[in-house]
């Protein structure tokens, strides 16, 4: 058994999303089962979605008060560290700014840092990115030392994501997915769903759409407050649409769709790997620099126009052939 104790800071919830909390956990599985780690943990701010997202992947979490100031969550998080004798930090925030890194670096013999932007000038022994348009920043070492990993190489993706069987693509669409995140920020999901209300099918060539096979499944995300509203909207359709809570692969139903309709971020990441073709709508700034890199590549990005959802959809069934082959994604990542 190893005696290195590790932990990661990250946060999660409805205001932020869920995606640095679900990248991270791919690292800390990896992590928990090197023999030279003896503990694995996170701390986190005390939202209760990302709280429970952790503990069901069986991870302990210290939880922070989020009312604290920046300087009281320094100096709790430093204490922390001191009293479980932490060896490495792993943060993923982009709350965390320069002078909080260089005050880790202190009590930590390792530090590193997941960051999709290059803001400062990094105090951390390690910096990774492994976004598509990562070695497009500029990125710089405070103090002089730190190895950049950046790159698709490192992406984090979750483990049900990595290894997967031959996928077979279908001729024609039969299944599409509609997948936003934990929480629909800016309420999409019914306006996809009305999309699809007012799409006339017989204007898509029966060569791309399988009509009378179509199914729409919708991910219910943890964090939904429009649920009702999305239910009114899947009453009114005549399609057959089936609303999907509490999913726990969704490699499964990425894998079995033919194409998406989702929010930016890192789920752009697993529908390339699934081999599932996207019509992008996104739901955060931070998304669009991912969203504009692959734009053409295995998606058809929307950005922030949630009006034109009708005739994306239609475009996206007739490109699929070419945004299938479009991005070549490996399904293995390196760790640190």
């Amino acid at each position: 058994m190893g005696n290195k104790i590790i932990v990661l800071r990250v946060d999660g919830g409805k205001d932020i999303g869920m995606g640095h909390i679900m990248r991270t956990i791919a690292l800390a599985n990896d992590l928990k089962k090197k023999p030279e780690n003896k503990e694995v943990f996170y701390i986190t701010k005390n939202d209760p979605t990302a709280v429970n997202k952790l503990k069901e992947n069986s991870f302990e979490v210290v939880v922070i008060d989020k009312e604290l100031s920046y300087e009281e969550e320094i100096e709790e998080v430093k204490d922390i560290i001191k009293k479980r004798k932490v060896k490495k930090l792993i943060t993923d925030s982009y709350e965390i700014d320069q002078n909080y890194l260089i005050e880790m670096r202190k009590v930590v013999d390792k530090l590193v840092t997941i960051h999709d932007h290059a803001p400062f000038a990094f105090p951390s022994h390690v910096v990774i990115n492994g976004n598509a348009y990562a070695e497009d920043l500029d990125y710089e070492s405070y103090y002089g030392d730190t190895e950049f990993r950046l790159g698709m190489e490192y992406l984090l993706l979750r483990e049900e994501f990595r290894n997967l069987p031959d996928i077979q693509v279908r001729d024609k669409v039969q299944d599409i997915l509609v997948t936003v995140g934990g929480y629909d920020l800016r309420n999409l999901t019914p306006k996809i769903i009305n999309a699809f209300n007012e799409l006339d099918l017989d204007e898509i060539d029966a060569q791309y759409l399988d009509k009378e096979n179509l199914h729409i499944d919708v991910v219910i995300g943890p964090s939904f407050d429009n649920i009702d509203q999305i239910i009114e909207e899947v009453k009114k359709s005549s399609l057959d649409i089936a609303l999907n809570f509490n999913v726990k692969k969704m490699s499964e139903l990425m894998i079995r769709s033919d194409m998406a309709i989702s929010s930016g971020g890192s789920t752009l990441y697993e529908l390339a790997v699934t081999k599932t073709p996207a019509l992008v709508l996104l739901q955060a700034d931070n998304q669009a620099r991912v969203a504009e890199k692959l734009d053409d590549e295995n998606i058809i990005n929307l950005g922030f126009e949630s009006k034109n959802i009708k005739f994306g959809i239609k475009e996206t069934v007739e490109k699929r052939t070419n945004l299938i082959d479009g991005l070549s994604l490996n399904n293995n990542f390196k760790t640190i």
